[in-house]
């Protein structure tokens, strides 16, 4: 994009600011003079005073800012609603703030209180300057944007496509790249019901084999194993060495049968955990229903002896008085 004529605050002469004229200085100085760079740059905490400060710059450059940068990606990148919200997040990382701010050399402009730690809030200051880039004519604003956001360290965000996590693509470009062969998938269904995946050179020599009862997992077992194969640094040695191959797939079996062993030992582990688990749940509930029934066969015959006691005592009261104790209730009467 071509650099917009500048009608804008210019530099005051009396800024004498040792450095200012650095080259690093030169796009800032086309929308700031030293002061008024200095003024975006100031803190919150600088002043005593309520309200004065670059809070407000700070959160024009979050969402002001970020939002004109999603209106040109919303305009001009053909991507899907959730691709063009990881490239801004993209865009707007941490460590790139970082860089811009040590880039720019802020740290000769940023005044704040005693007690603030600049270091930790670095990136606060590159948004200050963002909300204040946010306020310009639309041309300068663009070119700016140009130059620091969507520039050529963020091809790569735009060059992306999901056919980039395919894993045969990745695969069957590596050995394009080494060789010039191309590399494919063939299917086909065994006897006992199995499926059978083949990773397969140009020139017919099988690269690898996978088995499974899925299809779909066969596919995938032998491209992520075709992949791990190529992915080596003598990929040209396997590529052209019969023997070296079957060395490395060997390797790699070896390697996915070890992390199958270990994942039926950690299986193995918590089954025996489990199970020990709900041996000791049984054996307490064991302990517990003895205990009840011991609880209740005492009270049982407790029962049993507070009955017999109220039979005896029934029975004794039952029985006829004598003459005896007759003569003595009537003589204790007189």
């Amino acid at each position: 994009m071509d650099t917009p004529a500048i009608h804008h605050q210019q530099p005051n002469p009396r800024d004498n600011f040792k450095g200012w004229r650095d080259p690093a200085y030169n796009d800032l100085r086309r929308i700031f003079s030293k002061s008024y760079l200095q003024k975006v740059l100031t803190h919150s905490s600088f002043y005593e005073t309520k309200g004065k400060g670059n809070s407000r710059d700070i959160f024009a450059g979050m969402f002001v800012f970020k939002g004109q940068v999603a209106e040109l990606l919303h305009r001009h990148v053909p991507e899907d609603g959730t691709r063009l919200q990881h490239i801004l997040g993209n865009l707007f990382r941490q460590e790139r703030l970082l860089r811009l701010f040590d880039q720019w050399k802020l740290r000769h402009f940023v005044r704040a209180g005693q007690n603030f730690d600049i270091d930790a809030h670095r990136h606060i200051f590159v948004y200050a300057i963002f909300g204040y880039v946010s306020t310009l004519d639309e041309p300068l604003r663009n070119w700016f944007i140009t130059r620091y956001i969507l520039n050529n360290e963020a091809e790569h965000l735009f060059a992306h496509r999901p056919s980039n996590r395919n894993l045969l693509q990745q695969a069957d470009a590596m050995v394009r790249q080494t060789d010039g062969r191309r590399l494919q998938l063939e299917m086909e269904i065994l006897d006992d019901g199995l499926h059978k995946a083949k990773a397969v050179l140009s020139d017919g020599t099988i690269l690898c084999e996978a088995t499974s009862k899925s299809w779909r997992y066969a596919r995938t077992k032998v491209v992520k194993l075709a992949l791990n194969m190529l992915a080596t640094p003598f990929r040209q040695q396997l590529l052209s060495n019969p023997d070296y191959q079957a060395r490395v797939l060997a390797r790699e079996e070896e390697k996915v049968a070890q992390r199958k062993a270990d994942v039926e030992q950690r299986e193995a582990a918590k089954e025996a955990l489990r199970l020990k688990k709900r041996e000791e749940r049984r054996q307490q509930a064991r302990l517990a229903d003895a205990k009840r029934r011991k609880s209740q066969a005492e009270a049982k015959k407790r029962k049993a002896e507070n009955a017999a006691r109220a039979a005896a005592k029934a029975a004794k009261e039952a029985r006829p008085m004598s003459a005896k104790k007759r003569r003595h209730l009537e003589d204790k009467k007189k």
